[in-house]
């Protein structure tokens, strides 16, 4: 039994006894049916202070420079809290931390703080009203882990506001000043997800450095490099496309393809043609020809033939001419002398026939047909057509056409990430915003891209310098600790 034993002012009933009713040997026994069963204190309170007794406990210790409890254990828990229907252990403190787990153990098993469910509760929950809920916090590991072995998420993170009216933060935010803001990997599925129901994008992203880069890179081995499905008509809103680029310079291109292009519907242009390096100085000259229109869709062969003594000559077609082709038109013209020409027999069998005089002339040919395949049957172009009533008024290309004219295709509006300073947010949505309005890229735009990487070189200096700081505070704090824990073999001074 107990060496001390305390009862004040009653017995409460309760025994020192296991799950088998067998009693327990104790050291202290305190018990009570109406207060705490054991109370302890160490230390002398500063004049006119007081530490005030909430609901009484079990045990109960108060410390003025040391701790309140401290229990030590060389080979099991040096402090277990149990409760039924409240937290087994509860920590709370006016300006440090709640509670602080430490481990002196260098294996990846330990750890600080460990928490656990074995039923439908959460492992570990961290609750505050306008702090931070957890903070994870490594020198040279990771800050944050979280696992899974269900369909759930390792992490994560959620943001509903707190019904003062005011906009919720990002559900997660990823800063590095040396290193990539937020990482996605998976072995089967998408790396990384994103989904909006409101009027934003499933991703939304700012290139803000006058440093090479792009807003969004898509790379793949195999698969599509970046991929955009689009459900929306264009005769609704001739706005939106599967894949939208716009330049806000004029002389800037809205999309550059380096390589083939494929283009499996109709495709639509003000004006075209080719690009070459210069043939006559390729290493300092480009050379650029303009595509021949026309309101048909018309296919164009061309060649030279030489008529015999007699006139005659046969000019032999592909052998799809005719299963592609339509409405026929023929162009001729003698080479070297004056000659009568003429086609002697139409385009039958893939094939026409030429008739000169004299003979022995050479003809330069050229045949025109309209497509008559299913896909050009099926979309033949209308050469005039009204435009859509949301349209009217407005131009493909208003620069053209006054100040006033206003564009079917105006520029997106810019959305500037939260994760810009705010001290700087409405410099930069200024600054974006005269540039979608055809404003020069000048001194302003440099200048407000300097201090935006100033303020984040800021920021990122002073959460490393605060990380350091909390390590050596740590480290002084783990130090102390060691040199009052448990230590096997360690004898007990008498």
């Amino acid at each position: 039994m107990a060496q001390v034993i305390g009862f004040d002012p009653a017995i409460s009933g309760q025994q020192p006894e296991d799950v088998n009713e067998n009693v327990v040997p104790v050291g202290v026994w305190g018990d009570s049916n109406t207060g705490g069963g054991v109370f302890g204190t160490s230390g002398v309170l500063p004049q006119g202070s007081t530490i005030p007794i909430d609901t009484p406990a079990g045990v109960e210790g108060h410390g003025v420079d040391g701790p309140g409890v401290i229990g030590r254990s060389l080979n099991d828990n040096g402090v277990v809290g149990e409760a039924l229907q409240s937290p087994g252990v509860l920590a709370r403190s006016i300006s440090s931390s709640g509670l602080l787990g430490v481990t002196f153990s260098p294996n990846d098993g330990s750890h600080g703080v460990f928490g656990s469910s074995t039923a439908g509760g959460n492992g570990v929950t961290g609750f505050v009203g306008s702090a931070t809920g957890a903070i994870g916090s490594s020198v040279r590991g990771v800050g944050v882990r979280g696992t899974t072995g269900t369909g759930e998420a390792g992490v994560l993170g959620e943001t509903f506001g707190d019904g003062s009216g005011g906009g919720a933060g990002p559900a997660v935010l990823g800063r590095s000043d040396d290193g990539v803001g937020v990482r996605g990997v998976s072995g089967s599925t998408d790396a990384t997800e994103g989904l909006t129901f409101g009027n934003g994008f499933g991703h939304n992203s700012l290139h803000f450095s006058a440093q090479p880069g792009g807003g969004v890179r898509g790379v793949s081995v195999v698969g599509n490099g970046v991929e955009g499905l689009n459900f929306a008509s264009s005769r609704d809103n001739s706005d939106v496309a599967a894949v939208r680029g716009q330049s806000i310079n004029p002389n800037g291109f809205a999309g550059l393809f380096v390589g083939r292009v494929r283009v499996t519907g109709f495709l639509q242009k003000a004006g075209g043609g080719f690009t070459v390096d210069h043939p006559n100085d390729p290493a300092n000259k480009y050379l650029s020809h303009s595509f021949v229109e026309s309101p048909e869709m018309l296919n164009v062969y061309s060649g030279t033939v030489t008529t015999n003594r007699d006139g005659m000559a046969r000019v032999r077609l592909p052998a799809y001419f005719e299963a592609l082709n339509r409405d026929f038109r023929y162009q001729l013209t003698a080479i070297g002398e004056f000659a009568r020409a003429m086609v002697s027999e139409e385009i039958r069998d893939n094939e026409f026939a030429i008739r000169t005089d004299p003979g022995r002339i050479k003809v330069c040919w050229q045949v025109t047909g309209v497509r008559k395949d299913a896909w050009a049957e099926a979309n033949r172009i209308p050469v005039e057509e009204t435009k859509p009533r949301a349209e009217r008024g407005r131009y493909l290309h208003p620069e053209l056409f006054g100040k006033k004219a206003g564009p079917i295709h105006p520029a997106p509006a810019t959305r500037v990430p939260d994760a810009v300073p705010d001290k700087l947010r409405r410099r930069v949505e200024k600054t974006l915003a005269g540039l979608a309005a055809g404003g020069a890229a000048g001194k302003d735009l440099r200048t407000v891209i300097d201090q935006a990487k100033r303020s984040f070189g800021e920021r990122a200096e002073t959460g490393r310098s605060r990380l350091q700081q909390d390590w050596r505070t740590l480290q002084d704090g783990l130090e102390a600790m060691r040199e009052m824990g448990p230590r096997k073999g360690r004898r007990r001074r008498r």
